[in-house]
């Protein structure tokens, strides 16, 4: 069944994302994994059959520093990996003053209306067109790709619901077979507070109300991404025990020792030679930095390695 895939990325981000070791994600290879569980029939992603909506942050708002060149490099590493099969469609992030109702209470303790509170002046930082991005490329696929069997739509905002109306609309006057429509809330199982909207909900033939963790965590990118210019590294501060990773990779690029980060990843990217005194792992360091046990023990492995290299 030939698929189209819509992902909004800032409710991805925010419903899935946020706060976890799994923002280094593939969303082709995730979206694969969950076409296989959501019980549709075989479906079938051709070339750039995966729809990334998202938009560069500013740096205005950035939340500390690094946050524009993390989001490069994420981007970067989605387009070195997945080039041919995902499309990254952007909007954009607007920053503005304006003036809104803040949150007072009354004599008795009992919070004031809006209309009835004080106004103030605040920075408004938003991401914009990705709904309606989102909207028009889904409706204008339906209508217009004849071949198109199968349209999954990966967010939990209601601004999506007039296209899947129309979407269904059009499927009742029977200008074409019909398009299956799929609907993935990005809300992890673990998140007991989110749940998916019933309104969108009723509007789809099927949906996943959660993702797994486990699932998320099989769908990373690689630490390192490379491309035919530049090669996309995992930042730092996205891995669960940053500071550890921080250690194991100033450790490796001492001079005297790889002498560079890049050169620390590839030390990371081979399987740990073997010593006495020293526990052992079973894979690739590289792709073991998020588990408590395994980062101990590339870290004890990564502090005698460059013990040795000094000596030497």
């Amino acid at each position: 069944m030939k698929t189209r895939v819509y992902i909004d990325g800032y409710n991805l981000y925010f419903g899935c994302l946020k706060g976890t070791p799994f923002k280094w994600l593939d969303p082709v290879s995730l979206i694969e994994t969950l076409l296989v569980r959501s019980g549709a029939p075989e479906s079938a992603l051709d070339e750039l059959a995966v729809k990334f909506f998202t938009a560069e942050i500013s740096e205005r708002a950035a939340s500390d520093r690094s946050s524009l060149n993390d989001q490069r490099s994420y981007h970067l590493a989605l387009n070195n990996h997945c080039s041919n099969r995902l499309q990254t469609i952007k909007g954009n992030y607007s920053i503005d003053k304006t003036k809104f109702p803040k949150v007072e209470h009354d004599e008795r303790g009992k919070e004031k209306e809006p209309r009835s509170s004080e106004r103030v002046k605040i920075w408004k930082m938003e991401e914009k067109q990705s709904d309606v991005n989102v909207a028009l490329e889904a409706v204008y696929d339906a209508v217009t790709d004849l071949t198109l069997e199968h349209i999954v739509f990966v967010t939990n905002d209601t601004d999506i619901i007039p296209a899947l109306r129309k979407i269904q609309h059009h499927n009742e006057l029977k200008l074409r077979k019909p398009v299956k429509i799929g609907l993935i809330i990005p809300t992890r199982k673990s998140d007991t507070e989110r749940k998916g909207n019933k309104s969108l909900k009723d509007c789809a033939d099927w949906t996943i109300e959660y993702i797994h963790d486990e699932e998320l965590q099989a769908a990373r990118l690689p630490c390192r991404v490379f491309g035919p210019r530049k090669t996309a590294l995992k930042p730092i501060s996205w891995f669960k025990h940053s500071e550890k990773v921080q250690e194991v990779l100033n450790l490796l690029s001492q001079k005297g020792v790889e002498g560079s980060v890049p050169k620390a990843w590839k030390w990371l990217e081979r399987p740990l030679h073997r010593a006495d005194g020293l526990e052992d792992i079973e894979g690739i360091p590289a792709e073991l930095m998020d588990d408590d046990t395994a980062l101990e023990i590339i870290h004890q492995h990564a502090k005698a390695y460059a013990d040795y290299k000094k000596r030497s």
